[in-house]
């Protein structure tokens, strides 16, 4: 799946959520950063392409709140610290860029994670909660 294409789907995914209506950037970027944290304790290869995909949902959903199109710039950077820091400046370019030099440095396909992610949330179903979606258990 090309970024272009998840970048799309996510947003619908997110809108009819009521994601943008009963969120903040701030609520987005904390989910980004909890989805780090499972990126930093992933035991296998699976769990960390899904963590790479839910970290670019996020990057999405808090992009959406600056009203400004997003795409990928690639730089060369491998440590997901870096990640972090581009989420908490609001660069989001910069954290897709990390994100898929990231997935190349563990020889994933960055648009396999993006598909994976996106085939684990879209059909999802949940409600806000305090400015967050809850995913129904």
């Amino acid at each position: 799946m090309e970024f272009k294409e998840f970048k799309k789907n996510v947003e619908q995914w997110a809108e009819e959520r009521g994601i943008y209506e009963q969120s903040t950037e701030a609520h987005q970027q904390a989910k980004a950063l909890e989805e780090v944290g499972e990126y930093l304790t992933a035991e296998n290869d699976d769990e960390r392409m899904d963590a790479i995909g839910d970290i670019a949902v996020c990057i999405v959903n808090a992009a959406r709140f600056r009203i400004k199109d997003i795409n990928i710039k690639c730089t060369i950077r491998d440590e997901i610290c870096d990640v972090t820091y581009a989420i908490l400046h609001r660069d989001y370019d910069f954290a897709l860029g990390i994100l898929h030099d990231l997935s190349i440095n563990h020889k994933y396909n960055f648009n396999l994670c993006l598909e994976k992610a996106w085939n684990e949330i879209k059909k999802r179903k949940g409600r806000m909660i305090d400015g967050k979606f809850v995913k129904n258990a």
